[in-house]
C-alpha cells in the first residue's frame, strides 16, 4: 500500500516522505516508549502521568527533586522503608525520613540546647541508615544538641553554600559542621566533571565561575538532550541516569586517575582548589564568627591536604582523622560500610559520630558537656 502511494507523489515530495519516514517511525516508538513509562510509573509508585521531575510529589519513592536555583535538592515529606545491605552481606531494615524543607533531622529551634547546622551531600542524606542511626543522630545524643542536617546526594560546595545561606538566619546555630568529600573539587568545577565518569550525575547544577553563580549540565553532546529530558521527558531521564550510573560503576580512565597521579600539581585541581576555597571563604564571611567544623567522609589525596590547607585559610577547624579511623575498622573486619562500599553503614555512621562527639566536646568544652552514660546501641540492626 504504502509503494502505490509512493508512486503517485512527484520525485521531490517522494523524496521527503522516505526521509520522514524512519524519524517518523522513531519518533512515534519513543513517544510510545514515554507514555508506557509514565502508565508503568502511575501503577506501580502511584505517581500522577502528568507529574513533572521538579514537582515536590512527583515521586514518594525518590528522595530529590529538580529545583531551578539548586539544580535539585532534597525533597520535604520524604518517607520511606526499605532494607539495605552492608558490605559484609548482612541486612538491615531502614526507616528514612526528611522533613522540613528537605532536612534530614530539624531540631527544636525553642529548645535553648547548643544548635548545630550540619551540611554535606550524601553522606549526609544517609539515605543507606535510619534516621537514628545517621551520624549526626549520633552527636545528637552524645552532645544533647539540637540537630539540623540537611545533605543532598551528588551537591557540591556551592550548593551546600547555597543551604546555609537559606536557612542559617532561621537557625541561629552554636556551630556549623560541614561534611566534606573528595568529589567536592569534582563537582566544584565544571571542566573536571565534564571530565569525570566517577563523579558526574549528568544534571544541571550551578557553578561558581569568576565570581558569579553559573548553570550548566557538564556532558558534551547530550548536554541539551538531557535539559530537555528533565523537564519533558521521564524515560529519557531514567534512561540517562541509569547509563551515568553505569558507567560510575565501570569508569575506565578518567580525570580522578590523573589527579591521584599528579596530586596537587594538577593544573585541573589547582582550579577547583581554587574555587574551593572562594567558596567557603564565601562561607566564613556569611556566618561571621560562629564556629565552623569540617571532616572528610573519604581519606585520599590529594583531597585531604588540600582541604586541610583551605580549612587553614577560612579559620575552620578540620578533622582529619573520621574517614581514616572508619576505613581502619574496615580493614580490622568490622562491618562499616554499606554493600556499595562508599558510604557507611549504621556501624559506620555509629563510629563516626562518636569521634566527631569527641572532638567537639574537646574544642567546645564549655558547649558540649560529657553525659553520664553513653549512648544507647542503636536498634536498627
Amino acid at each position: 500500500m504504502i509503494g502505490k502511494v509512493l508512486r503517485r507523489l512527484s520525485p521531490s515530495l517522494k523524496t521527503v516522505v522516505i526521509v520522514m519516514l524512519p524519524i517518523l517511525s522513531v519518533v512515534f516508538v519513543l513517544a510510545a516508549a514515554e507514555v508506557v513509562f509514565r502508565l508503568y510509573q502511575r501503577w506501580d509508585y502511584g505517581i500522577p502521568i502528568r507529574a513533572s521531575l521538579e514537582q515536590e510529589d512527583w515521586n514518594p519513592a525518590w528522595s530529590l527533586v529538580l529545583d531551578d536555583t539548586l539544580g535539585w535538592r532534597a525533597r520535604a515529606g520524604y518517607y520511606d522503608e526499605v532494607t539495605e545491605t552492608t558490605s559484609h552481606g548482612k541486612r538491615y531494615p531502614v526507616t528514612r525520613s526528611q522533613h522540613d524543607y528537605g532536612f534530614r533531622m530539624f531540631g527544636d529551634l525553642r529548645s535553648g540546647k547548643p544548635t548545630i547546622l550540619v551540611i554535606g551531600d550524601s553522606f549526609t542524606q544517609a539515605s543507606q541508615v535510619s534516621d537514628g542511626d545517621t551520624y549526626f543522630a549520633i552527636i545528637k545524643r552524645e552532645l544533647n544538641a539540637e540537630i539540623f542536617a540537611y545533605g543532598a546526594g551528588g551537591f557540591g560546595t556551592l550548593q551546600e553554600y547555597m543551604i546555609l545561606d537559606r536557612y542559617v538566619d532561621m537557625i541561629h546555630p552554636s556551630l556549623i559542621l560541614w561534611q566534606f568529600c573528595l568529589n567536592d573539587f569534582i563537582n566544584n568545577d565544571p571542566a573536571l566533571e565534564m571530565a569525570s565518569s566517577m563523579n558526574n550525575n549528568g544534571w544541571r547544577r550551578p557553578y561558581w565561575v569568576d565570581g558569579r553563580i553559573e548553570y550548566l549540565l557538564p556532558k558534551t553532546w547530550t548536554g541539551s538532550l538531557r535539559m530537555w529530558a528533565q523537564r519533558y521527558s521521564r524515560f529519557f531521564h531514567w534512561t540517562f541516569s541509569r547509563w551515568d550510573r553505569l558507567l560510575a560503576m565501570h569508569p575506565g580512565k578518567t580525570v580522578e586517575d590523573d589527579i591521584a597521579k599528579e596530586g596537587l600539581s594538577h593544573k585541573g585541581f589547582q582550579h577547583a582548589m581554587r574555587v574551593t576555597g572562594e567558596l567557603v571563604r564565601k562561607t566564613r564571611l556569611r556566618v561571621g564568627d560562629v564556629p565552623i567544623v569540617a571532616f572528610s567522609c573519604w581519606k585520599a589525596e590529594p583531597y585531604d591536604t588540600a582541604f586541610k590547607m583551605i580549612s587553614d585559610q577560612s579559620d575552620i577547624v578540620f578533622f582529619p582523622d573520621i574517614a581514616g579511623e572508619v576505613r581502619a575498622a574496615y580493614e580490622r573486619g568490622e562491618d562499616v560500610f554499606h554493600i556499595d562500599m562508599g558510604h557507611w553503614s549504621v556501624e559506620g555512621h555509629r563510629l563516626a559520630g562518636l569521634l566527631i562527639s569527641d572532638h567537639l566536646r574537646t574544642l567546645f568544652p564549655k558547649l558540649f558537656q560529657r553525659p553520664p552514660a553513653s549512648s544507647a546501641p542503636s536498634t536498627s540492626h
